[in-house]
């Protein structure tokens, strides 16, 4: 009975924290660039299997019933969201290889800090400041391949503006019929998904995962939109709050069971 009281509570616990990650998807589904997160369970073993060094008393009851499930990880799905078209020049998005396994980012500084300090995200939404300088909408500098904060200022003014697709920025010069180069946008890419930390703006910090400069991909006039799934985060928030309730409700049982119990031990005992 305290053994079933204990699944109950692990598998009450595991579904209030799949609520709280698909919670935060959906309360982003409308943030550019967001990437969702997914709730990862692991089998707990069962004592016989998790200290074999014991000699526990085999209980064929207790093995087919297993020891529950455990929050393992929370892992990032870094899947591509749909575009969406702006017209503006400095909003861009990624376009990942298909079937790569490389998910591309911009590399962005935040203001006044050191060089080593790097953010990676898939959001595009960039804004030239008052000096030219290309930032996002926190504030973070965006950075070109040398990481050298880019500097969108046209040698000639009003000249219109165009970035390429290999993060390449370009301006009409009007007086020669030419272009003229402004800098280039830093695009790298990983493939080592589980490394990538979210810190928080839908920026991400390296955690041990190999960059590789990657100068493709790049789409002018577009912004990547969250990549959450509503119609599917619902359904799953739907399907673990039914889990929990069910959890407590058997926890509830269990515990009127265990008091049931005691009361008859006490009235025998006396």
């Amino acid at each position: 009975m305290i053994y079933g009281m204990y699944l109950s509570t692990m598998g009450a616990l595991v579904q209030s924290h799949r609520h709280a990650t698909i919670a935060n998807n959906l309360a982003n589904a409308n943030t550019q660039g967001f990437k969702p997160d997914w709730s990862i369970f692991a089998e707990v073993p069962v004592e016989n299997e998790f200290h074999p060094d014991r000699f526990f008393q085999w209980d064929k009851i207790l093995m087919n019933t297993g020891g529950g499930v455990w929050n393992d990880a929370s892992v990032t799905n870094l899947a591509p969201g749909p575009m969406r078209e702006s017209g503006n020049p400095f909003d861009l998005a990624l376009h990942d290889e298909p079937g790569s396994g490389q998910h591309s980012f911009f590399r962005l500084r935040p203001d006044n800090a050191g060089a080593d300090e790097i953010y990676y995200s898939r959001d595009g939404h960039f804004i030239p400041d008052q000096d030219g300088v290309l930032r996002n909408v926190v504030g973070d500098l965006v950075l070109s391949p040398d990481g050298v904060p880019v500097n969108v200022t046209p040698p000639v003014p009003g000249s219109a503006i165009t970035v390429r697709g290999d993060g390449v920025i370009v301006a009409n010069n009007p007086a020669n019929g030419g272009n003229d180069i402004l800098g280039q946008i830093g695009v790298f890419r990983t493939a080592d998904h589980r490394d990538m930390v979210k810190t928080g703006d839908s920026r991400f910090i390296s955690d041990g995962a190999r960059m590789e400069n990657w100068q493709n991909g790049v789409m002018s006039g577009y912004l990547e939109e969250s990549a959450t799934n509503a119609i599917e985060e619902m359904t799953n928030m739907i399907e673990a709050s039914r889990i929990y309730e069910t959890n407590m409700r058997f926890l509830s049982i269990q515990d009127e069971q265990l008091g049931n119990a005691v009361s008859r031990i006490a009235s025998r005992v006396s």
